[in-house]
């Protein structure tokens, strides 16, 4: 995973081309916009110049300052500098070499092994049951429309909507600003009713409304990281032998769907994936050792070997 970054108001880039680029990413995601000025601002103390007398050596400087963390952690870094470089570059402000050195290093997938079977998904819930309705609403949310953490935080009343038939759906604004529709199922939109009524807010339907679809106990947005804490205290209080955070409700929802028999392409779209060969893997994942190769070894063990 990407690393986090502190709140927007803790950096304070001196560049103003950097302020730039970081407040353009600001229209599309306030996430994307402080965990890549975080990116930014080591970057810039790291080769400790303008950024119109950036080198090719300064970038493979650069690199070297990221020894000792995490591919996922390195390749986040190093795709927030090469989109800023870009950004430069078409300003006319560097030439396009220093992005020929920051090449992107092979992340292994790991999330075939992070996700929730349905009984701990359900012992999930019955331990967020036990630490709020917030908490709840929260982990309930996630599990049963594995939206990122980023999008739920995001999302508002305003973005539920009934389709012709009456079937209740949800606009979600995913990364990049790309839009995508996905069913809310009425056990979930009963909690939503439920934390809303608790909270003072309408349950009534309104294209206007911009309260937060997961409002907190005072009624106001979570933000990604309170999201995060309130996980980790449904898994801790679950004693659930699993690093559960909101992204592993994300694929336990794309894993338990695909057993079920949801197809890549419905994956896709509900997850936002961009490439369907993304969706497929939890197809995969979820059926591929039912039928497998080792079944149909005549090799048998011995019955009294120790």
């Amino acid at each position: 995973m990407p690393v986090s970054a502190p709140p927007a108001n803790v950096i304070e880039l001196e560049d103003g081309y950097a302020r730039a680029f970081v407040e353009s990413l600001r229209v599309r995601s306030d996430h994307t916009a402080r965990s890549y000025g975080f990116c930014i601002d080591r970057f810039l103390k790291a080769v400790d110049k303008p950024v119109a007398e950036v080198t090719i050596r300064d970038a493979a400087r650069y690199l070297g300052t990221l020894e000792g963390l995490s591919p996922a952690s390195k390749a986040h870094h190093i795709s927030a500098v090469r989109s800023f470089l870009r950004f430069l570059q078409g300003q006319g402000i560097i030439p396009t070499t220093p992005l020929d050195v920051l090449r992107r290093p092979r992340v292994a997938i790991t999330s075939m092994t992070r996700y929730l079977t349905q009984e701990e998904a359900e012992k999930l819930l019955a331990a967020a049951a036990g630490v709020s309705s917030s908490c709840y609403l929260s982990v309930a949310a996630l599990l049963l429309t594995g939206l990122r953490v980023s999008e739920l935080a995001q999302a508002q009343w305003r973005h539920l909507f009934r389709d012709p038939e009456g079937r209740l759906g949800l606009l979600v604004v995913g990364k990049g600003g790309k839009e995508r529709v996905l069913k809310v199922r009425d056990d979930l939109f009963g909690l939503l009713c439920k934390q809303r009524t608790r909270t003072g807010l309408s349950t009534e339907l309104d294209g206007k409304d911009k309260t937060p679809l997961v409002p907190s106990r005072r009624g106001q947005a979570y933000c990604p990281r309170s999201l995060h804490k309130l996980v980790a205290k449904a898994a801790k209080k679950a004693d659930l032998k699993k690093d559960v955070s909101p992204h592993w409700l994300r694929h336990s929802f794309a894993t338990l769907a695909a057993l079920g028999g949801a197809p890549a392409f419905q994956l896709q779209q509900d997850l936002g994936h961009s490439r369907l060969e993304t969706s497929q893997r939890y197809v995969h994942w979820a059926t591929g050792l039912r039928d497998s190769a080792v079944d149909k070894l005549p090799i048998m063990l011995t019955k009294n070997s120790s």
